[in-house]
């Protein structure tokens, strides 16, 4: 604003004075209520743009409300169904978990079982090395005496022995010394054993039953006598005299009749249907004595044989050279011993079970001397393995 100048102030007349000076002090008055009446009227504006918008703002929120009323309501009642449905399914699930727990705990006492008879058995078998070796020799030697002694198996007792042997080998414990040595010589008197060749035997059975056929049966071929010179004469001879007749009639009566010496009594000749007969007897016999072959029946073998050959003494041509060789093969075959006699192999086994017992009791005792083998002193010496014995039945 520019700087106030002085008003230079006319004169006036005293009594004039007093209504200028009212004129002026009234003057200031009617901006200032001008004023006052925008202030108003701003205010009534402002007061009412505020109740407006308070209005309109508080409809909004009623109408939010309600949105949200139903959206809450619609969201009830589509969880609902689902509250419902994780119900169920957290009930079946305690369920489920329940029966796991049963069977966890079934398990559980079943490991716990499993797990006590496996702590039994390492105790009886043993967790050496040792001791799996010497249980595995005692069950080889078991089964070398059982194939021997019940079904005459040498070739597998030989194995098992060997087998055996090796083991005892690959241990080198000096304490098993002396069963190796009753090894060896069970191996040695099984080699002494002559083995018996059972299907070549029974092949040479078979093989002589199918050529039964071709043996020649005595007294199944007639061979007529000869006639004689003088008979053979006499019957184209004519008389020329009476006195001729008594020799021509005694000549012609010895032809009708013939007797011959013979060292052995004639058998009769017999019918075909006995020759049939007879060679079906001699294959029963054959076929008799290779069952009991296989059985290992050696009497009734040595039996039938012996009955086939005697039959084909008497009852077939002894002037045919192949009931002669097939004879002398049935002789053979009968001569052959099919149950030869088998050593005892039982010593290693009874001497393998003495040491392993003795081997256990060193290891019960407290402070035990072992003989076994020098050990020094302060050194800790393993016990020799007690858990084999354990094993053996």
């Amino acid at each position: 604003m520019s700087e106030s100048q002085p008003v230079p102030v006319p004169d006036t007349d005293p009594k004039a004075e007093p209504e200028q000076a009212r004129d002026e002090q009234t003057r200031p008055e009617r901006p200032v209520a001008r004023v006052s009446l925008v202030l108003s009227l701003l205010a009534l504006g402002l007061s009412i743009g505020l109740v407006a918008t308070a209005y309109f703002s508080w409809h909004a929120l009623q109408q939010l409300a309600g949105e949200q009323a139903g959206t809450e309501t619609r969201m009830e009642s589509r969880i609902e169904p689902l509250r419902s449905s994780l119900d169920s399914v957290d009930q079946t699930v305690r369920d489920e978990r329940r029966q796991i727990d049963r069977k966890l705990n079934k398990l559980t006492e079943q490991q716990q079982a499993v797990g006590d008879r496996v702590s039994v058995l390492a105790a009886l078998v043993g967790r050496s090395e040792q001791g799996w070796s010497l249980a595995e020799v005692e069950y080889l030697l078991r089964i070398a005496n059982q194939r021997l002694q019940l079904q005459r198996d040498l070739k597998t007792a030989q194995l098992a022995l060997q087998a055996a042997d090796t083991r005892l080998q690959e241990l080198a414990d000096p304490l098993f010394l002396k069963v190796r040595e009753q090894l060896a010589r069970a191996l040695e008197s099984l080699a002494a054993v002559e083995p018996v060749d059972v299907d070549g035997i029974s092949m040479k059975l078979g093989a002589l039953m199918e050529h039964i056929d071709e043996l020649e049966v005595r007294g199944s071929r007639y061979q007529p006598a000869a006639k004689t010179e003088a008979a053979a004469a006499g019957s184209t001879t004519t008389i020329q005299d009476w006195r001729e007749l008594p020799a021509l009639l005694w000549s012609s009566l010895s032809g009708l009749v013939r007797i011959r010496d013979h060292d052995k009594p004639v058998s009769p000749m017999l019918p075909p249907e006995n020759a049939y007969f007879l060679r079906e007897n001699l294959r029963l016999q054959l076929s008799a004595a290779r069952l009991a072959l296989l059985r290992d029946d050696s009497a009734q073998y040595r039996a039938t044989l012996t009955t086939a050959a005697d039959w084909l003494g008497a009852y077939f041509s002894a002037e045919d050279a192949q009931v002669d060789q097939f004879r002398a093969q049935v002789e053979q075959l009968a001569a052959i011993d099919i149950m030869p006699q088998l050593p005892d192999i039982s010593a290693s086994l009874k001497l393998l079970r003495q040491q392993l017992k003795l081997g256990a009791q060193k290891s019960v005792l407290p402070g035990a001397p072992d003989s076994t083998s020098d050990v020094p002193a302060g050194e800790i010496k393993k016990s020799p393995p007690e858990t084999g014995t354990e094993a053996a039945p």
